[in-house]
């Protein structure tokens, strides 16, 4: 059983800022058709579950999956999935569902993406947006903006993050209220999700934050949290789980069991069978930054030759022919 996994679609040039994490509606549109052209039965993630666990499964069963809950998947991923009668199940970071404002860190690289060639002094820019007592000494942008992004996520609220975007689209000539008219760095709020339960999408968890703890009482919490948006939405008690950036690691699924937890995916490729841990399922990363090409290889089975080969040869003892 195949799981394909998208983040984002994009509604502007998300796809050239970020590829790997959105993708163009038109090859988005054009992964679909040929799932159908080659007779690939897209399934609910419930039912193939059911099928690794003994249930018929057809041949070429294949799951899609989408993360984090951006508002382009319903404006755009949603019209476009049911065009082919196809269903999806969509993990949602609950935080930025909450907030009426673009997902910081990324906007934040989106706007130093959008200036690349203004010959900004970078002590300037970092006097005036972070305290003189900051720790943080660029070198390069790439410094800075790493700094402002970890001042912004340790040391301000909400509010003032969205300020700091604000000020920081002035300072490099770039029109940040864009990112709150379009919403194409912001997640769906609750009634947008309620229209995507509505449509038949199955809302799973990706925790509330984004992040993954490796403290059993904070991880606990992140679910909690998760839950306690997005089931009044859904109105069903949510089994499902999606790693954050695909951040696992098996310490964490006697958590994730006592949670209730059925299954979680990750962001390794491969195909999924009796055998994988369900809190360990394989997913293909699917995005702007891969061809055509590379996406029919993964679903054919043909990258899988070459991962089981590869392991293979790096298993053979030096000298071996």
């Amino acid at each position: 059983m195949r799981i394909l996994c998208y983040h984002g679609f994009a509604i502007g040039d998300e796809h050239k800022f970020h590829p790997k994490l959105f993708i163009h509606p038109d090859t988005f549109r054009k992964r679909l058709f040929w799932l159908r052209a080659h007779g690939y039965p897209v399934l609910r993630l419930e039912e193939a579950l059911a099928g690794l666990d003994g249930d018929p499964l057809p041949s070429c069963a294949t799951v899609i999956t989408i993360d984090d809950g951006f508002y382009s998947t319903c404006r755009i991923a949603r019209p476009i999935l049911a065009g082919f009668s196809f269903p999806a199940t969509v993990y949602v970071a609950s935080y930025y569902c909450l907030k009426p404002n673009p997902v910081f860190s990324l906007a934040v690289r989106y706007l130093f993406w959008r200036a690349p060639d203004r010959p900004d002094d970078l002590q300037d820019l970092r006097r005036a947006l972070m305290p003189a007592n900051t720790p943080c000494e660029p070198q390069d942008r790439a410094q800075l903006m790493d700094g402002l992004i970890r001042f912004g996520e340790e040391a301000c609220d909400e509010d003032q993050r969205a300020d700091l975007i604000r000020r920081l689209g002035a300072l490099l000539g770039v029109d940040s209220a864009a990112l709150w008219s379009s919403r194409a760095l912001s997640l769906m709020d609750a009634q947008e999700l309620l229209s995507m339960t509505e449509a038949g999408f199955d809302l799973q968890l990706h925790t509330h934050r984004h992040r993954t703890p490796r403290q059993e009482a904070e991880m606990r919490r992140e679910i909690t949290d998760n839950r306690a948006v997005l089931e009044p939405i859904v109105r069903k008690a949510l089994r499902h789980f999606c790693y954050p950036s695909g951040d696992w690691s098996d310490a964490l699924w006697p958590w994730l069991a006592a949670s209730g937890i059925a299954s979680a995916t990750t962001c390794d490729p491969g195909f999924n069978d009796t055998n994988t841990p369900r809190f360990r399922l394989l997913r293909f990363l699917d995005g702007e930054n891969i061809s055509q090409i590379e996406f029919e290889a993964e679903l054919t089975g043909f990258n899988q030759i070459l991962r089981k080969i590869s392991g293979i040869v790096r298993r053979r003892p030096a000298g071996e022919s």
